[in-house]
């Protein structure tokens, strides 16, 4: 994260996470449509997974590279806070994945040892917290940091969808809503800042079919009208949902266990590689939108 993004929202509770939690990020994030169009990609590129080198840009969790690093690839995380970077560290800790982690802000030049140095350049929820060239500057970022022939990964929320505009109502009206800025992306605007900022070639598609945003979305409903309720009250629910998550059995799931996982989910996109984009309605209307641009 950049230091003119609100960091106390991502000081530490974010890393209040257990195990089996992560366990059931790395099988979400592996079944959206943006990381499946990303194995197509690194596939039709013939980049193996050894010789794959990751950056991830405000960083949080780093679930989407963690994914990444449990196949075989080379993780550099990069976040302004220190205390965000600790916390993905413990993370990677639990899968015995190794990573760089390193002290960056995103709207400053990046640092010269890791300039033009990646294959890949990943950021998910960072770039809607800017406004005005600041925007321009953050997509900018990623490209700096590629190589060339390189491509970059830029999840962001969308203007248009109604699924995330609900949510983001009800929550300001509820006095739940915990950024000051986060200004929704339209797929015009992306593709736009991207040439700006010179990647020769970008396109953008919605990160999940317009069914499943619906059924996403509604259980972020239930999660918002939670935290509605005295903080105690929110909690002992947030404690009982997690424990029905853990007797699901994700917690016995091991490291070796989660590696073999992600590496059957990426054999099965090979094996149908067809680099088909997803339906123009969820490229338009998706809760997410992901743009891939390339250098």
């Amino acid at each position: 994260m950049s230091k003119r993004m609100e960091e106390s929202a991502w000081d530490l509770e974010h890393f209040d996470i257990t195990k089996s939690e992560m366990n059931e990020r790395i099988k979400m994030c592996s079944s959206y449509l943006g990381w499946k169009h990303t194995i197509r990609l690194i596939t039709d590129k013939e980049i193996p997974f050894n010789k794959l080198k990751v950056a991830e840009v405000g960083c949080g969790t780093g679930t989407f590279s963690l994914i990444l690093g449990l196949l075989g690839a080379s993780i550099t995380l990069i976040d302004f806070n220190q205390k965000v970077l600790e916390g993905a560290k413990k993370i990677y800790n639990l899968y015995d994945c190794k990573a760089e982690f390193i002290k960056a802000d995103c709207l400053d030049v990046p640092p010269k040892e890791i300039t033009g140095t990646f294959d890949l350049v990943i950021s998910g929820g960072l770039a809607e917290h800017f406004i005005g060239e600041d925007r321009e500057q953050c997509i900018r970022y990623h490209k700096l940091l590629l190589k060339d022939g390189g491509f970059a990964f830029i999840g962001v929320p969308n203007r248009f969808s109604p699924f995330y505009q609900g949510i983001r109502l009800f929550r300001k009206l509820s006095g739940t809503w915990s950024f000051d800025v986060e200004v929704p992306f339209s797929n015009m605007e992306l593709k736009r800042i991207a040439k700006i900022v010179g990647f020769k070639e970008a396109y953008v598609i919605g990160n999940a079919p317009l069914r499943r945003d619906f059924l996403v979305y509604s259980r972020g409903f239930v999660s918002a009208l939670v935290d509605i309720f005295p903080k105690g009250f929110s909690r002992k629910i947030r404690t009982w949902k997690t424990n029905i998550k853990v007797q699901k059995g994700l917690s016995s799931h091991t490291s070796e266990d989660m590696r073999k996982y992600c590496l059957d989910e990426a054999e099965s996109i090979k094996q149908n590689i067809h680099n088909e984009l997803p339906h123009i309605l969820t490229n338009r209307f998706s809760a997410g939108l992901i743009l891939f641009a390339f250098k």
